[in-house]
């Protein structure tokens, strides 16, 4: 391994190398993140059902607190706003749950850019090794030695060895950025489901507060 990474040059090998480690770093801290963060979500509406018939709003969040995640922060916000009206305990879910969603989404668009970029490092190094393969062949024939294989298959191995490593790098870093981003989707999901259900529980335990309209003001014309 120490070997191929000479053989690629550190010029194309130390950037590929810190990518990878990147990459790795990021998907331990957000698979943690997410494993702590995942609920069932059926039975948690379930029991938070359960709790706000028998304990009320207050113990609907003081069991929302205890429960990790963007799907229980949102609905915290929203049993919070249990007796605004309802344009106002929306706009306070939405906030928080905008706010979870761009924390579970930390770093992701690193482990992004390294996919992108780290295939475009190796084609470079491939692209370099065949300059230098060329350039001794040409550089051999000039002066009439003739072609040094050593140099030309020095060449290909750095291009080929380059490509390699970009490839190797840039795989699971794609594979990795999918499967995060529709972990954010299936939270996403739960979320938008929150906000009608939480809805609905609040319909049944709660009158909701409306925003009246002013009476329209008569001219005096008409009053008289």
């Amino acid at each position: 391994m120490i070997e191929l990474f000479w053989i690629g040059g550190p010029f194309f090998m130390v950037p590929l190398l810190l990518a990878s480690i990147a990459v790795v770093t990021i998907a331990i801290v957000r698979f943690r993140s997410f494993q702590a963060a995942t609920i069932h979500y059926e039975d948690f509406l379930e029991e938070m059902k359960t709790t706000v018939a028998e304990d009320g709003i207050a113990g609907g969040i003081e069991l929302a607190e205890q429960v990790p995640g963007p799907v229980a922060a949102t609905w915290t916000a929203g049993l919070q706003s249990a007796r605004q009206p309802l344009q106002i305990l929306r706009d306070r879910m939405d906030s928080v749950a905008i706010a979870e969603i761009q924390r579970l989404e930390r770093y992701l668009p690193v482990v992004s850019v390294v996919a992108q970029v780290a295939p475009l490092i190796g084609i470079l190094g491939t692209v370099w090794g065949m300059i230098d393969a060329f350039d001794g062949m040409a550089g051999g024939l000039a002066t009439g030695v003739g072609v040094n294989g050593e140099v030309i298959a020095d060449g290909i191995g750095r291009a080929l060895t380059t490509t390699a490593a970009g490839l190797a790098v840039a795989i699971p870093a794609t594979l990795l950025y999918h499967w995060f981003s529709h972990k954010v989707d299936l939270f996403t999901d739960d979320i938008e489901r929150s906000r009608a259900d939480l809805v609905d529980l609040l319909n049944q335990v709660t009158p909701r507060k409306t925003v009246k309209k002013a009476a329209p003001v008569q001219s005096p014309e008409k009053a008289s």
